[in-house]
């Protein structure tokens, strides 16, 4: 059998390390091309020495936007990359899927799409145009890729004729970092006479840590502590927010924190890890609050569910609601020594070359 191989579309690459993890993962197996087409603005705040990334876009760009298809395409053919692979890979759906798209059209080459949630709850929530452009790149492409099955389902219910015998998983890979080292609970029900809470996350309105910090200024059935990693990009007052709490609890922010070693440590000081977000593509932070021996507690609809069995490595949950949130943790409590047995056994199935031999199978056989 001949090796598949890809030319990979993705504007966002510079926007998650994922994606440069994922290249990384795909080129010990297969000379596959990565065309990168970025705005200009991130030359200076985002470049990556080494690496091929063409800095195209501008501000028109985001005011018209089918500008940008037709920038790609033009680069494409600027670069020769019209050959030399089997099928075109678009990383989004509607911002590289739409030149992925004309671009197959136009070589006759095979078209693979990763769905991400911007594409979901932005794109085809917000627009007609928008929806009938992602119904017509889907039923068009050969293999579709889902980051979260949540996505998929979500995918399934808005465009219920197209065929889903095409849809794949390809979940985000977590650094080996973490799993080289792994931290396994030894704590019991009966140790969790307090309960560290761990949330980790650009403070930002849709990863509601509000919710969180509602839930510890009401409850106190025992004895809770919220600790807060993540850049404050709502320059929340935390001192004051502290003080408010008047019932015994703790919020302690600790900031953002890129020092991993230190992050490793955050996390196995912790019990367990709660993100209630929404519009969440994957979450690669319950993984790694998994790689450390901490039952998660993750939105129900969204992000990482799916992946696991209810009860396996934590709780789905509403984001919306105190009192499951509560039921939930409950939950957590009472079987943490099951729970903590799971934990990083499951985050060994994010290991990057595992993913990605995953996905070049499903390429070799089925495309």
């Amino acid at each position: 059998m001949s090796v598949k191989n890809a030319l990979h579309i993705n504007s966002y690459f510079l926007d998650n390390k994922i994606h440069y993890n994922l290249r990384n993962a795909v080129l010990k197996y297969r000379p596959d091309i990565f065309l990168i087409p970025v705005y200009k603005s991130f030359k200076a705040e985002k470049h990556i020495d080494g690496l091929d990334v063409d800095y195209i876009f501008d501000k028109t760009d985001k005011i018209f936007f089918f500008t940008k298809a037709l920038k790609v395409i033009k680069l494409a053919y600027k670069k020769k990359l019209t050959e030399g692979y089997t099928y075109i890979h678009a990383h989004t759906l509607i911002s590289d899927g739409i030149p992925a798209y004309l671009l197959s059209r136009i070589t006759k080459k095979k078209l693979a799409i990763t769905v991400r949630s911007a594409d979901v709850d932005v794109y085809m929530k917000k627009s007609g145009l928008f929806r009938f452009i992602a119904n017509k790149i889907l039923t068009a492409a050969n293999m579709v890729f889902f980051v979260s099955p949540a996505y998929k389902e979500k995918v399934i219910n808005i465009f219920p004729h197209i065929d889903n015998k095409k849809y794949f998983p390809l979940p985000n890979g977590i650094d080996d970092f973490w799993l080289k080292n792994q931290h396994t609970k030894n704590k019991t029900t009966e140790d969790l006479k307090t309960v560290n809470i761990l949330f980790v996350g650009q403070i930002i309105k849709r990863k509601k840590l509000d919710l969180l910090i509602d839930f510890v200024k009401k409850y106190n059935d025992r004895k809770y502590v919220l600790n807060i990693v993540g850049k404050n990009s709502l320059n929340l007052n935390f001192n004051q927010i502290s003080k408010s709490v008047n019932n015994g609890n703790v919020i302690n922010y600790i900031g953002e924190v890129k020092d991993r070693n230190k992050l490793l440590e955050i996390y196995k000081n912790n019990d367990v890890f709660i993100l209630l977000s929404y519009r969440e593509t994957f979450g690669v932070v319950y993984i790694e609050a998994l790689s450390q021996g901490l039952p998660i507690i993750y939105t129900r609809g969204d992000g990482v569910d799916g992946y696991f069995k209810e009860g396996e490595v934590g709780y789905s949950c509403s984001n919306e609601s105190m009192d499951e949130l509560k039921e939930k943790l409950d939950l957590v409590v009472a079987n943490y020594s099951s729970l903590t047995q799971n934990t990083t056994k499951i985050s060994q199935n994010f290991e990057w070359d595992h993913l990605i031999k995953n996905y070049i199978n499903n390429i070799n056989n089925n495309l």
